[in-house]
């Protein structure tokens, strides 16, 4: 046996190992993407402390939804707690089911499947079965029957089950499928409640999905507006720093303060997501290279980050725009709020897809606000505003091309010193964001202006701009200088700092600036 086997617990779990950095760190992270449990499972105390006591610990199971964004763990939380052979150790008496909804049929195979796994686990715990629970087994199978018959004696066949002392529990993975699979099959939702809600039998439910049950339930049958009433619902989000240090432990040999900047960093570069943390800390001990600190080996694995981060993010945002919450997403972590309702930050809130840090919404990592900000504005949500910047920054870029070709920002420098800053910074964001995005970041180096960079800009080349728009300076500074204060509250949803009479007057101008900008189009 080898000295990684050595270090491996009964159930194929990574056991850290202490000391000093090894020369090749051994990777506890490969498997990374799939169901974690057991000693590879990190964190979510509280919400494990939640489950335990609703529906394992009560004499009356409780039915509870795990919900939460993809792969933020909560079909390895289920699994951890109610699968695993230690769990059945704890508690001898339970008689867990898993299944995927996605995979597992209508309500008929969901029930018949229901019985089969509870007998067959009967079978292997409790062979000597009474003659009373064996028919019952039987009718429950029986071939042929109505829907209303199989209901009535899987039911009876759960009573005799919960009268001998057993807990079913059934996990239902992947619950947001039930909006299309139980579609066609009015009733069904009903009758999950009763084999949960009735005491007689009572099993305890367990549902994982991204949408709250409402929402699955409403999709599917209006009419069993009951349903998510007996569930308690356990949000999962993005890892705290305790768990996120938890996280990063299970690599070998990191010490004290190397943790604590590892941990720093990842939480910068993930947002705490746990699998795209893992992703990271996978890279990071999967590659053979000489002993470092950690965080240092973290940071050659950033630039550009995995690809998975892209991935994930992609495949996120086609769920939340399919769903139709992308709009009210990118409105209230770029703004202008224009449809957007505090309920629905609150519930985006809710469900760790945005944060709040220094008093105002973000997405749940820097990365993936800079990904917001790019399909932002390729999806063209930001509606008023970012209309007329964008034409602005039409305006501008067509009048310096005119005046100095192509190269103009070079040429701009030479002719304006003080607007190199103005020129460095846009430079340093649209670098930013082609090392994040490659060939989907945006190559113009305007869309990365402030309004005020814009006025700034317009101003510098009156006998360019002033032909154009007419007025004097100072009534576009005036403009543009509302502008720049209503735009930041705006976006980030702080707009009760602004009074609603500079909201009206951000209106006018905004109206103002299109009316110009169609006139010039006009010729």
């Amino acid at each position: 046996m080898t000295e990684a086997d050595n270090r491996t617990e009964a159930g194929g779990a990574h056991v850290p190992r202490q000391g000093s950095v090894p020369t090749v760190r051994d990777n506890p992270f490969a498997t990374v993407g799939h169901p974690v449990h057991g000693a590879a499972h990190v964190g979510r105390a509280d919400q494990i402390r939640v489950l335990r006591q609703r529906v394992l610990d009560q004499p009356t199971a409780g039915a509870t939804a795990i919900i939460g964004p993809p792969r933020i763990g909560k079909s390895s939380l289920a699994y951890h707690l109610f699968m695993r052979p230690e769990v059945l150790a704890e508690y001898p008496r339970l008689i867990p089911v898993w299944m995927n909804v996605r995979t597992g049929g209508g309500i008929d195979q969901v029930v018949r499947r229901l019985v089969e796994d509870v007998w067959e686990a009967l079978g292997e715990r409790a062979p000597e079965q009474d003659r009373r629970i064996t028919a019952a087994y039987e009718r429950a199978v029986a071939p042929g029957m109505r829907w209303v018959e199989a209901q009535t004696e899987t039911q009876e066949f759960l009573r005799l089950v919960r009268r001998r002392g057993w807990r079913v529990v059934l996990i239902m993975d992947e619950f947001d499928a039930a909006r299309e699979v139980f579609r066609s099959q009015p009733g069904t939702f009903q009758a999950l409640r009763e084999f949960a809600y009735n005491l007689d039998w009572n099993i305890g439910l367990v549902t994982t999905s991204r949408r709250e049950l409402r929402e699955i339930v409403d999709m599917a049958d209006p009419d069993e507006s009951t349903f998510a009433g007996i569930f308690r619902s356990v949000f999962l989000t993005c890892f705290d720093e305790t768990d996120l240090t938890e996280l990063v432990r299970r690599v070998d040999g990191v010490d004290p303060d190397d943790l604590v900047r590892t941990t720093q960093r990842l939480a910068e570069l993930s947002g705490g997501h746990p699998y795209l943390a893992s992703v990271l800390l996978d890279r990071v001990c999967s590659a053979d290279a000489a002993p470092q600190p950690l965080v240092q080996a973290l940071d050659r694995h950033v630039e550009p980050l995995p690809a998975e981060f892209s991935y994930y993010y992609r495949d996120l945002t086609g769920l939340l725009d399919a769903d139709g919450r992308l709009r009210a997403l990118l409105e209230v972590v770029l703004g202008p709020q224009l449809v957007v309702t505090p309920d629905d930050a609150q519930v985006l809130l809710q469900q760790g897809l945005i944060v709040v840090r220094d008093g105002t919404y973000r997405a749940f990592s820097q990365d993936f606000q800079e990904y917001l900000t790019l399909i932002g504005r390729q999806l063209g949500h930001w509606d008023q505003w970012m209309a007329v910047e964008g034409r602005v920054r039409e305006l501008v870029e067509a009048g310096f091309t005119e005046r100095y070709g192509e190269e103009w920002p070079d040429e701009l420098r030479a002719k304006r010193p003080k607007l190199a800053a103005t020129l460095d910074k846009c430079e340093e964001l649209r670098a930013r964001e082609l090392r994040a995005y490659g060939a989907r970041a945006s190559t113009r180096l305007l869309d990365f202006t402030y309004p005020r960079d814009l006025f700034d800009l317009m101003a510098s080349h009156r006998d360019i701009f002033g032909k154009l728009i007419g007025k004097d300076k100072a009534y576009w500074s005036e403009r543009f200088s509302l502008l720049a204060k209503v735009r930041n509250p705006m976006v980030h949803n702080r707009m009760s700092v602004v009074t609603p009479v500079e909201q009206r007057m951000f209106g006018v101008y905004c109206e103002e600036l299109m009316d110009l900008l169609d006139r010039l189009a006009d010729g």
